[in-house]
């Protein structure tokens, strides 16, 4: 019995849907073309004949350009893949002219019909072979149109975890586009799917950056063989592919390391359907506006060049003028880079309000890139019909006199709004401005943060709360207050009045010991966690006097720790705005365009020693650093300034130069805004309200691990007992010192994620435990101390007296500085026999990490020897191996750690038993300690109401993982994604719930220990 093989099942399906889909089926093997041939020439040479009339009078002429097209494909080999397919794209738009033999002028070429799609000859072909005897490629599908290679599909067999789409797709790139890039000059895109995921990419793009296709009107998180399917029938249609290569293929050159890359931009499925929704519109003569709401990170920045293109590119619309309006310079000066490397057409800059009137009066067309503050008493310019408006962070400046003046300015033009933060408040309501009331909400289209993140488009956020722990001597603080007070002669209603204007925000901020904690703890957290990775910092800073005094301290420290040229710090804020500004603050910080130009330049290149930007208000929005992964804010912040602040770092990215993916972005939090976090995620619509849902899995489990770690200290106190006794009870397990400090910092812990993550199903399910928390919280902490000062006359002098009596001072983490193995665990070492001399000197003191670690290795090396590498000790040292690899963060996970270093120092002891009575051999399977550990987890947190045998779960999903998991997968968007997933199927595949606690404890065991 035959079993399911990959051409069987899902690349059967496809090729079939794809049949109903308008392409006529040809096996490889039967199409009229040799296996050393990039085209299929009959159908190539039927097209020129058809679409080109000097050809089609003059059939000889194909000679003229078949050789032509065929140097594009041999280009491939020198040139590179990438520079042949812009080649070979530029033929295949209609845009390459020729002149024939015989004729005067030159004509374009045309090989496909990209008005009528179905006029074209569509084929669609399974296993067909490229190359030459010895060195060919078998390519599982191929999209033909006109006999053009126009998209190629590898697939894997949906049975085999230890293959997926990422291997279809890493083929392709790292062995098809290599061994045989001729065949991949004509090529729009390729796709790979093993039945349960579909992605697809473009040429010259590494596997791990492939993304999912979709429709925002699906469920955000429809998933399996329905989204393969579903992305079949909305991305292979030939309109849709044919539409991409017109309108949606951009080539850009990044800088990379200081040299120019060519990469080649194919649309995401939000970005075709903006574009789309917006060329609708501009064709409907009933409505003139729109609003496009997508997630901060997405691309709204190519979103609008490719509805350039798309705009030009439609004979309806009659040779438009596209305005591209920004409220910023330096959006200019970014955007205009990213459209030139993406070579638009036609692209002007309207840099003065003259020269912007002189292109619209003019009745320039092709796309205008201009700002807001151009069209300030501009008046009348232009009031032609086909005069489209994009306007970029259309939350900010368009309301109000300059955005009235720009439709005075174009009385007929129709406005179309980008925004990933609308406004809706008493003064300011983007939905109102650029909305349609007949559009769903307003919003022409909307492209939604946890859709982002489940395609992958952008990475998930998360929030480390660093608690900067400060005390105020207020006995000496008051006596020095009325001290200064009766010096000054202060009369009781001044005394009054200092305490009412008190500003002990900007006191506490201004504090030298303060600054130079927080510094210590931006550099050793940066240089620890985050430069490894190659990602780029900003520090948001209180003010300017705070950016300056963190540049000092932060380059000193870099300095003092021997890092000063491999890590670089640099400001960017305005100068010159006030008199009383130092003047060395100008000679220091002052730049100009070009200069601030530069420094952004730096930050984006991930080879450059700049790695920290520090700022107070430029550049926390309408900056894009993809390198950029991680904020260190120090700054108070409110809605829509605070979300696209801390999206900064959501920008999907991975490091050219080393491979290593950017995971998620970073916000450290210095001043404890969970509460504003979880209001900036708010949506913005009035009309709905509520919660902007975000992928909070990582905090989520922080969050459990937070918890139980604050009520750790409180075990046998019965927590639903309401009593006063009881309470007295939590209170003495909390005694004044450093148990209640250390009380505190947890539950401050406890309390930012609660405010970042409620309401939640995690938030929900720890709702009394939190509550209990928080009373014996209120219960203990001190009475408020004074923080009356005097500023508006003595404001030196107070900041001298206020910092005179702020003390112990201290920046405080989440994670353990060290792990220390108890005494039951030296006691496992001891018995381990011939004892290493190590162990011999440990009398009853605590043994490290690293120490008990050494002393296992030690064992297991020696019996390893002597067994000449039994199996039985390779298993065991692997076991080690896999030890030594664990990464600590969280006290419930480090507890965990030592757990299973008793549990193999157990392990040992046994084995050498066998071993020295002669029964090694007889050791032939070892429990797992992965096993038994979520076997406890399921039998803790599994319903009691389901009737399941918990070894066969455990069994399967210890498993699925170890079949699908990857080096590193834990630390990828696709790895976490896809042990999720599965994980989930196999809950559900036995009656268990796939979300909430039981599913939150494994999942967190299996990606620290998997």
């Amino acid at each position: 019995m035959s079993g399911f093989s990959e051409s069987a099942t899902v690349q059967r399906a496809i090729v079939e849907q794809l049949a109903v889909l308008g392409w006529t089926y040809i096996p490889g093997k039967d199409l009229a073309r040799a296996v050393d041939e990039v085209f299929v020439e009959a159908d190539l040479s039927s097209a020129l004949v058809r679409l080109n009339p000097l050809i089609s009078t003059q059939p000889s002429r194909m000679d003229e350009v078949l050789p032509k097209l065929r140097a594009v494909a041999l280009s491939a080999v020198n040139d590179g893949v990438v520079a042949a397919n812009e080649r070979m794209t530029t033929w295949l738009r209609g845009h390459q002219t020729l002149k024939f033999a015989g004729t005067d002028d030159y004509v374009p070429v045309r090989l496909l019909d990209l008005e009528l799609p179905t006029a074209n000859r569509l084929v669609v072909s399974d296993e067909v072979t490229f190359g030459t005897p010895g060195s060919s490629r078998r390519f599982d599908i191929v999209l033909w149109a006109n006999g053009f290679p126009l998209v190629i599909g590898e697939t894997k067999t949906p049975v085999d975890r230890d293959k997926s789409w990422l291997n279809g797709a890493s083929d392709i790139h790292n062995m098809y586009e290599v061994e045989a890039p001729s065949f991949f000059t004509a090529n729009v895109l390729s796709f790979a799917t093993e039945g349960r995921e579909f992605h697809y990419g473009a040429v010259g793009q590494p596997a791990e950056h492939w993304l999912m296709w979709g429709a925002t009107a699906d469920p955000w998180d429809l998933s399996g063989g329905e989204r393969v399917m579903r992305s079949v029938d909305l991305l292979l249609t030939p309109i849709q592919v044919l539409s991409i290569l017109r309108d949606f293929v951009l080539f850009d050159r990044p800088k990379i390391g200081g040299r120019a890359i060519l990469q080649k931009l194919i649309p995401r499925y939000p970005q075709v359907e903006g574009v789309e929704a917006i060329c609708g519109r501009v064709m409907d003569p009933t409505r003139t506006q729109g609003l496009i709401w997508h997630h901060q990170g997405t691309g709204k920045t190519l979103l609008m060049a490719f509805a350039a293109m798309r705009l030009l590119n439609e004979p309806a619309i009659g040779g438009p003028t596209v305005v591209i309006v920004l409220d910023r310079i330096d959006l200019v000066e970014q955007t205009v880079r990213q459209f030139q490397t993406a070579g638009l057409p036609r692209m002007r800059v309207a840099g003065t309000r003259n020269t912007l009137r002189q292109m619209l009066a003019e009745d320039q067309r092709g796309i205008i890139v201009t700002t807001i503050f151009r069209f300030e008493n501009a008046g009348f310019l232009n009031d032609r019909e086909n005069i489209i408006v994009l306007v970029d962070e259309a939350h900010r400046t368009q309301e109000g006199r300059l955005g009235d003046d720009m439709r005075v300015a174009l009385p007929r033009a129709q406005f179309f709004g980008f925004t990933g933060t609308p406004i809706s408040d008493a003064e300011r309501n983007t939905f109102r401005l650029f909305g349609d009331p007949s559009d769903s909400s307003w919003v022409l289209n909307r492209y939604s943060i946890e859709r982002s993140i489940s395609d992958g488009s952008s990475v998930p956020i998360h929030v480390e709360t660093r608690l900067v722990d400060f005390h105020i001597s207020k006995a000496a603080l008051d006596e020095a207050f009325a001290a200064m007070a009766d010096e000054e002669g202060l009369s009781d209603e001044e005394r009054e009045l200092l305490a009412d204007r008190a500003a002990p925000a900007r006191t506490i901020v201004r504090n030298p010991d303060r600054i130079q904690k927080v510094c210590a703890d931006i550099v050793g957290h940066y240089l620890a966690k985050v430069a490894p990775l190659g990602l780029k910092a900003q520090v948001v800073a209180y003010d300017r006097e705070l950016c300056v005094a963190y540049y000092d301290e932060i380059t000193r420290q870099l300095a003092e720790r021997g890092q000063a040229d491999q890590v670089q710090a640099a400001v960017v804020m305005t100068v010159g705005t006030t008199k009383d500004e130092p003047t060395s603050w100008r000679e220091r910080f002052e730049l100009s365009r070009e200069q601030e130009a530069a420094i952004k330049a730096r930050f984006r290149d991930p080879a450059d020693a700049l790695r920290f930007l520090i700022v107070t208000a430029k550049l926390l929005t309408g900056f894009d650093a993809e390198p950029e992964g991680v904020i260190y804010l120090d700054k108070p912040l409110r809605l829509h300034t605070l979300f696209q602040a801390i999206c900064r770092t959501n920008r999907r990215w991975t490091n050219p130069l080393t491979g290593q993916e950017k995971h998620y972005g970073l916000i450290v939090d210095y001043v404890g805004l969970g509460n504003q976090i979880a209001r900036s995620l708010r949506d913005a619509d009035p009309e709905r309200g509520g919660r902007r849902p975000v992928d909070v899995d990582g905090l989520a489990e922080e969050f459990v691990a937070s918890i139980e770690q604050a009520l750790e200290r409180f075990g046998g106190i019965e927590r639903t007992d309401a009593s006063f006794a009881a309470l007295m009870a939590a209170q003495e397990r909390i005694p004044l010192g450093e148990s209640r400090a250390a009380f505190a910092r947890d539950f401050l812990q406890v309390q930012g994620l609660w405010e970042f993550l409620d309401p939640s199903p995690v938030t929900n399910a720890h709702r009394g435990d939190y509550r209990w928390l928080a009373q014996v919280y209120e219960s203990v902490q001190p009475a408020g101390t004074s923080n009356a000062l005097l500023w508006h006359r003595l404001g030196a002098k107070t900041l001298e007296l206020v910092h005179g009596h702020i003390t112990e001072i201290r920046v405080i983490g989440t994670g353990l500085d060290e792990v220390i193995v108890d005494a039951g665990t030296i006691e496992a070492i001891r018995q381990l026999t011939l004892p290493d001399p190590e162990v011999a000197r440990i009398e009853d003191r605590t043994m490290s990490v690293g120490e008990a670690l050494n002393t296992i290795e030690a064992n297991i090396r020696r019996r390893l020897e002597s067994s000449r590498n039994h199996p039985v000790y390779v298993a065991l040292s692997e076991r080690l191996e896999r030890l030594r690899n664990r990464q600590l963060s969280q006290a419930s996970a480090s507890m965990e750690f030592l757990r299973e270093i008793l549990y193999l120092a157990q392990q040992v002891t046994a084995v050498e038993r066998a071993d020295d009575e002669g029964n090694l051999d007889a050791v032939s399977i070892l429990p797992d300690p992965n096993v038994g550990a979520l076997t406890q987890i399921f039998r803790e947190y599994a319903p009691p109401d389901v009737p399941v045998i918990i070894e066969n779960v455990v069994t399967d999903i210890d498993t699925i993982v170890r079949q699908i998991r990857f080096t590193g997968w834990a630390q990828t968007q696709n790895g976490d994604r896809t042990v999720r997933r599965e994980v989930r199927l196999t809950l559900k595949k036995y009656g268990l719930p796939s979300a909430g606690e039981l599913f939150d404890r494994a999942y967190a065991y299996i990606r620290e220990n998997y």
